[in-house]
Parts: structure tokens; sequence; C-alpha cells
């Protein structure tokens, strides 16, 4: 697999502001997404999964807040893009299927127009050609303002945290002292109380002191970066004006030495002598064969008139009726199709001038037509039956297969690099499933597209992913290949998962996981899976375990896998799972 990082995530952390206080929906979660690859992320229904993805996207709920962390695209921090600039990125570069198509479908406007929509909104190719000719000094600027923008952010935060008196240890510490004597103070006996309350005094007086010294200093670090940002944008933004001058004076010279060009060419397409000449002689050639088809019509009429008259039995006259609209009909056809190639040869020069005129347009923006030419073509692609029928149904015409077929057609219009599939065959049936997985797969390879795919089934990508994050409560657990996670599981909840996965083979019971995963306004002090997990140790409540590395491409945040843990076995259940598993995969493999 080729090694090139197309996503790195980095530290994500994420949390929902609530009327019960901060939902910690995302912590710390870490994982490179490389080029031609397929990444499962998998997990319970709220283990962070669909979040993780919608971060990426850029379309978190109103009361969502990025923490902490970095999402690094194309040497872009995607978490410091502001809406007005995300929009270059979402769509264009990071498609995304969602798991319901009728949530992402408007169910009364054609399928046509919601495929072409965006093609033809995001296709002004004048105005794109401006802003990728000054992509770098503008890139550069809003980097710089960002960045200022993130610094004041930040002073902020550490202000609050030096109020909280939780910036630090020592801090901690003055308060954790001035608390315990407020606490002794209103226990304490009367003649006691007058040496406490000096005490506390003393204590809030050095707190106090401690935190004035403490904003000072950050006051003085956070002026002297931002002073030093502050110097920077005056050029930089007079660079991107520079720049956006020139891109934009460039295009104009472009767009008007093109127009040019087409009018030259659909001048010599309308004087061109030779070309006329044969339109003229094409159009006398249908104007003859019009007027003896017309003749041979009256003809015909003639002499059916007369033979009706002759015929005396009623059998007779039928077998001349019959005969006489045989003839008419097909001499009317042939009379329509005289006349349409009459009208086709009376336009040539006009359609050949209109063609150019067409791919004048073209250069300008994505017109109508080329729109429409280009969703016929991926609804092809996407395995849509009859196209050109299908592209002016709506929704509701469709089957949940074939709508979620249109959906990935619309991810696929802008040719993007990322594809993020959240769940996309949860809504759909087994059979259907199948299908639609097997269609990713396909157009991964075909388009040599980097998948996230977001789902709760392991069983779902077992034959479609190429490396497999398990997720549990916000937090990735567990990471590495297919191979990896389905034969070499080592974190308690994967086994979990492969316990509870149904099995065509298994006579076992499925085994359920017990409890249900931790609130997240609470989030637990150890290991969250600790109170569902029956190889806990005590360890596992008290402290939150690192990644231990168990190879080069597998890593499992478990205390399980520490030198001085008790050896403990994976459950029989998964073993003999993982047995079936490699036992079907090597009569396969014989018998292919």
């Amino acid at each position: 697999m080729d090694k090139n990082i197309k996503l790195h995530v980095e530290d994500l952390t994420v949390s929902f502001k609530t009327t019960q206080g901060m939902v910690r929906a995302v912590r710390g979660v870490n994982f490179d997404l490389y080029e031609g690859e397929t990444l499962a992320i998998v997990g319970e229904s709220g283990s962070g999964k669909s979040v993780s993805s919608r971060t990426i996207m850029g379309i978190l709920a109103g009361n969502g807040v990025i923490d902490k962390g970095s999402i690094i695209y194309e040497g872009q921090d995607l978490t410091e893009v502001d809406e007005e600039h995300f929009h270059e990125v979402r769509g264009n570069k990071i498609g995304m299927i969602f798991q319901d198509p009728m949530s992402s479908l408007n169910p009364i406007m054609r399928i046509g127009k919601q495929i072409t929509e965006g093609m033809v909104l995001n296709g002004k190719r004048l105005k794109n050609r401006v802003k990728e000719l000054y992509h770098m000094e503008k890139n550069k600027f809003t980097e710089i303002t960002h960045k200022k923008e993130k610094l004041q952010r930040n002073f902020k935060k550490d202000l609050e945290l030096v109020n909280d008196s939780t910036y630090n240890e020592n801090l901690e510490e003055l308060n954790e002292k001035y608390q315990d004597l407020l606490k002794q103070l209103s226990e304490a006996a009367p003649e006691a109380k007058a040496d406490l309350k000096t005490k506390a005094n003393q204590a809030k007086t050095l707190l106090v002191s401690a935190q004035t010294q403490l904003k000072q200093s950050l006051k003085q670090q956070y002026q002297v970066s931002i002073a030093e940002l502050n110097k920077q944008i005056p050029a930089a933004k007079s660079a991107m004006g520079k720049a956006k001058k020139n891109a934009k004076a460039k295009v104009k010279q472009e767009w008007k030495d093109e127009k040019a060009k087409y009018a030259g060419k659909i001048a010599a397409v309308q004087n061109d002598a030779a070309k006329k000449a044969k339109a003229d002689a094409e159009v006398k050639i249908q104007e003859e064969k019009l007027s003896k088809l017309t003749a041979q019509l009256a003809s015909l009429q003639e002499k059916f008139n007369k033979d009706i008259e002759k015929a005396e039995r009623d059998k007779d006259k039928q077998i001349l009726k019959d005969n006489y609209r045989n003839d008419k009909n097909a001499l009317r056809n042939e009379i329509r199709l005289t006349k349409a190639a009459l009208k086709t040869a009376q336009k040539t020069i006009a359609i050949e001038g209109e063609g150019l005129r067409e791919e004048l347009r073209r250069f300008k923006k994505v017109t109508n037509k080329e729109a429409k030419e280009r969703a016929i073509k991926i609804m092809k692609e996407v395995g849509i039956p009859q196209p050109e029928k299908r592209f002016k149904q709506y929704p509701f015409q469709f089957s949940g297969g074939m709508r979620q077929r249109i959906v990935i057609a619309i991810a696929l219009t802008a040719n993007p690099d990322i594809l993020i599939c959240d769940e996309p065959t949860t809504a759909l049936d087994v059979t259907i499933q199948a299908q639609i997985l097997e269609l990713i797969n396909d157009l991964k390879r075909e388009r040599n597209l980097s998948v996230i795919f977001i789902t709760h089934d392991l069983g779902v990508v077992a034959n479609m992913a190429n490396r497999i994050a398990v997720m549990y409560a916000g937090k990735i657990v567990e990471i590495g290949t297919a191979e990896d996670i389905f034969y070499n599981p080592k974190h308690p909840y994967t086994w979990a998962l492969l316990s509870s996965m149904p099995d065509i083979m298994s006579k076992e019971r499925l085994t359920a996981i017990p409890g249900t995963p931790p609130n997240m306004l609470f989030p637990p002090k150890g290991d969250a899976f600790a109170d569902r997990n029956s190889y806990a140790m005590k360890i596992d409540f008290e402290l939150e375990p690192p990644m231990f590395k168990i190879s080069d491409t597998h890593y499992a945040a478990t205390w399980l896998l520490h030198k001085d843990a008790p050896k403990v076995e994976m459950p029989e259940v998964v073993k003999n799972r993982i047995d079936r598993m490699l036992e079907h995969t090597k009569e396969v493999t014989n018998n292919g």
C-alpha cells in the first residue's frame, strides 16, 4: 500500500455544550488515512465515530466545540479554516455519504437537479481560476489571521484556567490549601477561628498574588506573539491584494483571448463556402425527396378512392382499407423522417456554430448541458439503470438502495480525494448492503479514493477495510490492519464486539456486552471500558492506559498489555471464531 498520507488527525478533542454541562464526545483521537486505503472506524452508538467524521467535514452542530487537536489535509489544518473558506474543501476535496439517503435528498426536487446543482453552483471556472492563481498569498494571509485569533482564544482560555486555579500544579496547591483552611474555619471552635481566619487570608493573598503574576506573565507572552503577527498582517494583506488583482487581470485577458478565438471559429464556420454548398445540396436533396413523398401520398389517396368505388364485396373493401392504412402510415413516417432531416440540413451551419458557443460557455463555467452529461455518466457509473429516464424522476420513485446510489453519485460529482461513508448501509437490507459495499470498493479502485468507513458492525467491513480503528467513549482503543483486528485482537472491547457479531458457522449463543457506555458529561477517570470489562484490574479504574505497541501496524490501549499485567487469554468464543475464519479463508484460497 502507498504510504502517502492523505489526512492526518492528531489529538482531536471535541465537546458539546449542553444545559447539563460539556459532553466530551471525542477525546484525543489520532490516526492517519493513507492514499487509496479504506480505514474503518468501528464502535457502538455514541462512541464518537460520526462526531469525528463531521469534524473533518466541518459540519459540527452549533453547540460543538473543537477543544484542541489538528486535522491536516494538504498541509492545511482544517480546524483553523473558517466557514467562508471551508466550502473549498467540503464536497470538492472531501465528500461524504450519510446514513439515511432520504435525509440527504430533497423529496420535491428531481434527482437530476440534485446531482447537477453542486456542479453548476461550484462550476464557475473563471472565478475558480482567479482563486487558484492567488491561492498561496490568500492562504498565507488567512494562516496569519487564524494564528492571531487562535492566540487570542488560547489567552482567554488560559485566563479562565488561572481564575479557576487549575492552570498549573502550583495554583492548584495554593487553592487547595486555601479551600482547606476555609473548611477548617467553618468547622473550628470560636477560640480557634481568629488564627485560622488570619491563615486563610494569608493563603488567599498568596493565591491572588500568584494568579496576578501569572496573568501578567501570560499577557506579556501573548502580547509579544500577537504583536509579531500584527507586524506580518499588513504585508501579507498587501501581497494578497496585489496577487488577487494580477489574477483577475490575467483571467480577464484569458477570457478575452478565448472569446476572440471562438469568434473567429464561428465566423469561419458561417463563412465556409464548401460547408455552405454541402449544406445547401443536402437541403435540396431532402426538399426533392419530401416533394416526391407528398405526391406519392396524394396518389395513394386517389388510387384508394377509385378502388373502393369498384369493389363490390365487403371483404374486398376491408382488404383495400387495411392495405391503404398500412401504406399511408409507412409514407407518413417516411415524410416525418425526411422533414426532420431537412430541418437538420437547414440548421447544419447554425448547429455547428452553437456547438462552438457551448464550448466557449464551458470555458467560463459548467453549463447545464455539461452538468447533465456528467450526471448521466456518473449515474451509469454507480449502477443506475436508464439514467436518462431516471434523471427526471423524484426520490420517492427510487428504492432505498437506488437512493443511496444517488447520494454516492452526488458525492462523486466533484471528484473528491477522500470519501467519508457514515454508516451508509445501516438503513438497507442485507442483499442491498452487499451491493453498496461492492460499489464503494469498485469506485475506490477506479478513482483511487481514500475512504473512511464508519459503522457499528465489524462484519460489514470484514471484506473491504485495509485498517480498522475501534472506538469507545470518544477514544480509539485499538487500531491495526484488518488481519490484526480480526485474527489477533488485544483489547477486551474488541473481543466483546467480535463475540457479539453474528456468524453463520457459530453454534454458541451470541454474547451481549453488559452495561451501557459511560455518561460523557462525566468521563471516567481510568479506562472507560473498565465498568463493563470482566478482565478489568484495579489500575483500570485509576489510570487511563496508553497505546501499547503490538507490532508496527497494531496498537491497543489496555493495561493487559503492560509487562507487569497478569497473562489473560482472549475468550474461548473469540478464539473459536478466529479459528473458523482462518479455516474458511484457507478453503477459499485453496479453491481459488
